[in-house]
């Protein structure tokens, strides 16, 4: 099996606490992992009680995982030492409902009860009953959503309230809630507002519905995961040094807390998350657009791998019947060149903009030699013998903030003239469309010179709790604001998030 220079990074790295390894469908994000576990089992399980957890989503990437593992047996780099004997017992491959059912049953039994999931038909009639309770308590003053026929969309909230872990009134009021659109022909918010008299009407229904369920012994789905949560952080069975979440997108906080309470941390432990971008948002997942791996409480900064290029489209199907080895979800990659060499950044004329001077060049790359530049003057091409090497970080977005990492993809050079007196300067990738109208396109990369204090209309690069994105600063009524140049996008205001300026855009190199 081949693998590209970030797969091998995967494979290779030491493990080093948290990690997020993110891309598309097909990029090899889990593969590469799961040729990672030989190295963990056999440098990186030191002590008796080192185990590696594997957590699939459902049985058939479980399968899928189970598949890829077996075939690394026939790799030439892991034959001597893939299965030893003494760590073949270390390595557990679940899916997250297993465990939910694992803790879930020692709950019941530590606490002698008598437990059972409530039927579709139970969990609508205690609810009905709830709305009902909670509804005489208003009286005349009664929020419109209190009806029954909002029933669905009241049970959905309840959903995402205990997939939240919210457990008081308080921690739903003060919630982001943003997104949650209605259906109803009523003239309410579209929003759920925080400390809204219709969050704590629904807060109360919540609670009732609960207390319903209880008095019947029954529980729904999410009361499944909040006990066995409950019941790992009291006293978990297993811990784990080493785990790999996959799909992380699609989880909800309560899954993604359970695997934390499983996490033995040590020196060499690692706690690893993958997720597909481009994938659909999954109803009550945690890790949705504006909340990050920082309200779990871990920094990704530095953290992250993207794995942007596609071997295979793998669909759901081939996963769940699982294929005879792993090579065929992973194709020889023909063109594993540097990522600029391999780009139009290296070949032919290409242009670069001064944006503080707004002065636009021509120049030529040696495709050979990728230091060696020539400047068009008059026609006639001069080498340039002043040259800076510019290190290439990450994408970042012009769009939707991406998250960023400190990896130096590549270098880049430029005649030192261009850059003139500005010191520290690095590049970023642009992806998305949002500065269309400041001649900044999706695949150009924009020369950024590390500063804090950034002037009224700078192009800024910005980092908002551990994602990037590329904006013109301006000051909106004392607040900062991140302002697109691209109609379709918003403005972004800077409140109460972390954020911290990256730099001034100083120069950009057109993708043409």
């Amino acid at each position: 099996m081949e693998f590209g220079k970030k797969q091998k990074k995967i494979i290779n790295n030491k493990p080093n606490g948290h990690l997020l390894i993110k891309g598309p469908k097909g990029s090899g994000k889990t593969t590469s992992f799961i040729h990672k576990i030989p190295s963990l089992l056999n440098n990186y399980c030191i002590s008796k009680d080192d185990k590696i957890l594997v957590a699939a989503c459902n049985e058939g990437y479980s399968d899928y995982f189970y598949s890829v593992y077996r075939n690394i047996e026939g790799e030439k780099y892991h034959q001597n030492s893939f299965f030893d004997e003494d760590n073949s017992d270390k390595l557990e491959i679940r899916t997250i409902d297993s465990l939910v059912s694992y803790y879930l049953n020692k709950y019941v039994k530590n606490n002698n009860i008598n437990l059972t999931l409530a039927s579709f038909e139970e969990r609508e009639a205690e609810l009905k009953d709830a709305i009902h309770i909670v509804s005489k308590r208003y009286e005349k003053k009664k929020p419109d959503i209190l009806n029954l026929d909002h029933i669905e969309f009241i049970q959905d909230e309840i959903k995402w309230i205990k997939s939240c872990n919210y457990l008081k009134l308080e921690e739903y009021q003060s919630a982001n809630r943003v997104g949650r659109i209605n259906n109803l022909n009523i003239e309410i918010s579209k929003i759920l507002r925080r400390n809204s008299k219709q969050r704590q009407a629904i807060f109360e229904v919540l609670e009732e519905y609960t207390n319903n369920l209880g008095m019947l012994n029954k529980i729904d789905v999410q009361d499944m995961e909040l006990l066995a949560l409950n019941e790992a952080k009291k006293a978990p069975i297993i811990n784990y040094t080493h785990i790999f979440i996959d799909n992380s997108q699609q989880l909800t906080k309560v899954q993604l807390e359970l695997f934390k309470s499983l996490y033995n941390e040590k020196s060499y432990s690692s706690i690893t998350f993958i997720m597909d971008t481009f994938e659909t948002a999954i109803p009550n997942a945690w890790l949705v657009k504006g909340r990050h791996f920082s309200s779990l409480g871990y920094d990704m900064k530095g953290k992250c791998i993207s794995l942007n290029e596609c071997y295979k489209e793998i669909e759901v199907e081939e996963i769940e019947g699982f294929v005879d080895s792993s090579d065929k979800l992973i194709q020889k990659n023909e063109t594993n060149k540097n990522l600029l060499q391999s780009s139009s950044l290296t070949l032919g004329s290409i242009e670069y903009i001064d944006l503080k001077r707004n002065i636009s060049h021509r120049f030529i790359k040696d495709s050979g030699s990728v230091d060696e530049i020539y400047v068009d003057y008059n026609n006639f091409e001069e080498k340039v013998d002043d040259v800076v090497n510019i290190p290439v970080f990450n994408e970042i977005a012009a769009g939707n903030p991406i998250l960023i990492n400190e990896y130096i993809e590549d270098s880049y050079s430029l005649p030192k003239d261009w850059i003139r007196t500005s010191k520290d300067v690095f590049m970023l990738k642009v992806k998305g469309d949002s500065m269309i109208n400041k001649n900044i396109y999706d695949g150009d990369y924009v020369v950024i010179s590390k500063q804090n204090m950034p002037r009224i209309k700078d192009i800024v690069a910005v980092d908002i709790e551990g994602e990037a994105t590329l904006k013109t600063y301006k000051v909106i009524d004392g607040k900062i604001a991140l302002i697109p140049e691209n109609d379709k996008y918003q403005p972004i205001i800077i409140e109460d998030q972390q954020f911290n300026v990256l730099g001034v855009a100083i120069g950009l190199i057109k993708n043409s």
